[in-house]
C-alpha cells in the first residue's frame, strides 16, 4: 500500500518523553497510509516496553549516535511515504487531524510545512520559524542568523523548526535529506535552504498547533558553535562583515517593537 506519510522519531535518553509522544502520533495517523518509526542513536534507552505496547512502531537502533539529522536520513532509507513527518520525542499531538492538515497544504509548491509550536502553558516558541521577508529578516539571514515574530496566519518562511515538521519526499530526497556533517542544530535551516534554492516553499502554519516543551535533547551552547560555523561556510560566505550589522538591527528592531507595544 502506499503510504502517505512516516513519522520519523529519533530517541536520545528521551524514553519519558517518548511514552507521551507515541500514543498522541499514533491516535492522530489513525486511518491515514502511516507508518511510525523511531531510531535509538545508541541512547542506552531500553525501548523494549515501549516496542511491546505499541508493535505496529518500527524501531531501529543505531550503533553510534549519529546525531538528529543524519539520524533522519537512517530512517528515510526505510520507506517510501510521500511526506515525511520529522518529530521530535519532546512534542506531542494535542489538536485532531493535525497531519492530516499538514499533508493537505503540501500543495502548490510547498515543499514543507511547520505548524506553531506551543509549551504546554500555551506560549507559542519563537524558534519555531524564520522570517524570509522584510529587511530584518535578510540581514539576519545574510549573516547566517534568524529574524522572528510572532505570525497567527500562514506564510512563506526560510525554515520551520525540525522538532516538527513535514517535508515532501520528493523535495527531500532532490537535496539528499540532511547534511549529516550538522550534529545538531541548523541542519534543518541547511536543508531548507536547499530546498527553496530548488524552488520549493516552506510554509509556516500556525493554525496548526503541536505541543513541544523544548531544552530535553541536549544543550545548545555544547553543539550550536560548531553548527554555526558549517551553516555560515555553506550559506553566508558574508557572516563576518554582515554580523555587526545584524546586532544592530536586532538591539535597535527590538527597541521599536517595545515602543510600538508588539
Amino acid at each position: 500500500m502506499s503510504l502517505d506519510v512516516a513519522v520519523q522519531v529519533v530517541n536520545y535518553r528521551t524514553r519519558r518523553q517518548l511514552e507521551v509522544c507515541l500514543p498522541t502520533v499514533l491516535a492522530d495517523v489513525a486511518g491515514l497510509g502511516a507508518r511510525v518509526l523511531v531510531l535509538d542513536n545508541a541512547s542506552g534507552d531500553d525501548l523494549s516496553a515501549l516496542a511491546a505496547a505499541h508493535p505496529s512502531v518500527e524501531f531501529v537502533d543505531s550503533d553510534r549516535n549519529v546525531g538528529f539529522g543524519a539520524g533522519h536520513n537512517v530512517l528515510a532509507a526505510r520507506h517510501d511515504a510521500r511526506a515525511l513527518l520529522i518529530l521530535n520525542p519532546d512534542t506531542e499531538i494535542v489538536e485532531p487531524r493535525t497531519v492530516e492538515r499538514l499533508l493537505a497544504a503540501l500543495a502548490d509548491g510547498v515543499a514543507a510545512v511547520g505548524p506553531q509550536l506551543v509549551s504546554s502553558s500555551g506560549a507559542v516558541d519563537p524558534r519555531d520559524h524564520g522570517e524570509l521577508h522584510g529587511f530584518r529578516a535578510r540581514v539576519a539571514l545574510a549573516a547566517g542568523d534568524s529574524h522572528y515574530r510572532r505570525r497567527d496566519a500562514p506564510a512563506d518562511v526560510a525554515w520551520v523548526s525540525g522538532a516538527a515538521c513535514l517535508v515532501d519526499r520528493a523535495a527531500f530526497d532532490a537535496v539528499g535529506g540532511f547534511d549529516p556533517e550538522f550534529f545538531l542544530f541548523k541542519e534543518e535551516e541547511d536543508l531548507f535552504v536547499r530546498i527553496r534554492e530548488r524552488g520549493g516553499r516552506v510554509l509556516y502554519l500556525p493554525t496548526v498547533r503541536v505541543r513541544h516543551e523544548g531544552g530535553v535533547v541536549a544543550s545548545r551552547d555544547e553543539h550550536m558553535p560548531a553548527s554555526m560555523a558549517r551553516f555560515a561556510a555553506k550559506h553566508a560566505p558574508r557572516r563576518r562583515v554582515l554580523l555587526p550589522v545584524h546586532r544592530t538591527v536586532t538591539v535597535w528592531g527590538g527597541r521599536l517593537d517595545r515602543l510600538l507595544g508588539r
